[in-house]
């Protein structure tokens, strides 16, 4: 019986699951230049990493580097670096995509950016492709 329950059940639903399969969700508004069928966009995974930069959560945003960058700085060096260029700036007011910049394998995204203590900056974060998904590997502030 439920056996029988199962094969319903397969049965009804999978017509449904392959109907949204085929479709990717257009990239985030504003976004410039090509889509990718990684998920998150790009400029979607910019913005996730940046939240915790902007939340001064360094040690997550560290962790959830590609390890090409972790390779490059220990994480107490790499907080300290990020902390020293990003906490004089204050809290994020505003950002918005500037460009999409898509290189094989890797992306650069920029952000026209607005802080409480400086009105006009450029955040940089650089992305590579990581088993199917968007890994920061670089991030600048100027």
């Amino acid at each position: 019986m439920k056996r029988l329950y199962a094969l319903i059940l397969l049965t009804l639903t999978t017509p449904a699951m392959a109907q949204g399969a085929g479709k990717q969700p257009a990239p985030a508004a504003g976004a410039i230049g090509a889509f990718t069928s990684m998920t998150p966009s790009p400029d979607v995974r910019a913005k996730q990493w940046l939240t915790l930069v902007d939340d001064k959560n360094y040690t997550d945003a560290y962790k959830q580097m590609g390890a090409a960058a972790q390779g490059k700085a220990a994480p107490a060096a790499w907080a300290q670096k990020v902390g020293t260029s990003r906490d004089p700036l204050d809290a994020m007011a505003s950002r918005d995509i500037k460009s999409i910049d898509l290189s094989g394998q890797s992306v650069t995204v920029q952000f026209y950016s607005s802080f409480a203590k400086k009105a006009q900056a450029t955040e940089t974060v650089q992305l590579v492709s990581d088993k199917g998904a968007w890994s920061v590997v670089n991030y600048t502030v100027n």
